[in-house]
C-alpha cells in the first residue's frame, strides 16, 4: 500500500467515524427531544400552574427512553415540608394533563429507583376523573391500584366499612408513600 493509499483510507475511516458520531448524536438528541416534548413539558406545565407544586421535582420519560408504552414518573427531590397529598396532587394533575394518551403502565420511581407501577388504564382514569372525583376517595383507594415491579399487589382492597375501613385505607396510603419515596428522602437528608 502506498503512502497516498494509506492517507486516503485513513481519511475515509475518519469520515465514516464522523458520520457515525453525527448519526448517533442525532438519534440520542431526537429521543431526548421526543421525551421532553411529549412527557416532560406537560409535567412542567402542571408544576408551574400551581404554586403548591413548587415543593416537588419530578423527571418523567419513557422507560429506557424509547418504550412509548411505559412512562417513568421519577420523584427527584421534594422539600422537607412536602406532604404526601402534595405528591399525589402532582401525580393526579399530571394524569389529567395526559388523560388523552394511552400507556400500558406508569412506573412510580423515586431518586432514580423504580418502585411501583400503575396500569395505564388506571392512570388514564385518574386523569379523566381528576376534576370530578373526591380527592379523599382517590387517596383512600389509590394504594389498591399499585403493583410492585414484579406484578404483585402489596395493598389489598379493604373490606371493612366505616371508620375502621377508612383508617386502614389511610394506613395503606401512608405505607405506600413511605415505600415509594418517604424512607429514601429521610435517608438522604440525615
Amino acid at each position: 500500500m502506498t503512502r497516498g493509499e494509506r492517507t486516503s483510507s485513513t481519511s475515509l475511516f475518519g469520515l465514516a467515524l464522523a458520520g457515525f458520531v453525527l448519526v448517533a448524536g442525532s438519534l440520542v438528541g431526537g429521543v431526548w427531544l421526543y421525551n421532553e416534548n411529549t412527557l416532560q413539558k406537560p409535567l412542567e406545565k402542571v408544576l408551574l400552574a400551581n404554586a403548591q407544586n413548587e415543593v416537588i421535582k419530578v423527571d418523567v420519560h419513557y422507560d429506557g427512553w424509547i418504550d412509548t408504552h411505559t412512562v417513568v414518573f421519577d420523584l427527584t427531590d421534594i422539600s422537607g415540608n412536602t406532604r404526601e397529598l402534595d405528591v399525589l396532587r402532582v401525580l393526579l394533575q399530571y394524569a389529567q394533563e395526559q388523560k388523552d394518551n394511552r400507556f400500558g403502565k406508569v412506573i412510580l420511581a423515586a431518586f432514580g429507583q423504580k418502585k411501583f407501577f400503575l396500569t395505564g388504564d388506571y392512570f388514564q382514569q385518574l386523569g379523566r376523573e381528576y376534576r370530578t372525583q373526591n380527592p379523599i376517595y382517590t387517596m383512600r383507594t389509590f394504594a389498591n391500584h399499585v403493583s410492585t415491579l414484579d406484578g404483585e399487589k402489596p395493598f389489598p382492597e379493604v373490606n371493612n366499612g366505616g371508620l375502621m375501613g377508612f383508617g386502614e385505607e389511610l394506613e395503606q396510603f401512608n405505607d405506600f408513600s413511605k415505600r415509594w419515596y418517604v424512607t429514601d428522602f429521610v435517608g438522604r437528608h440525615k
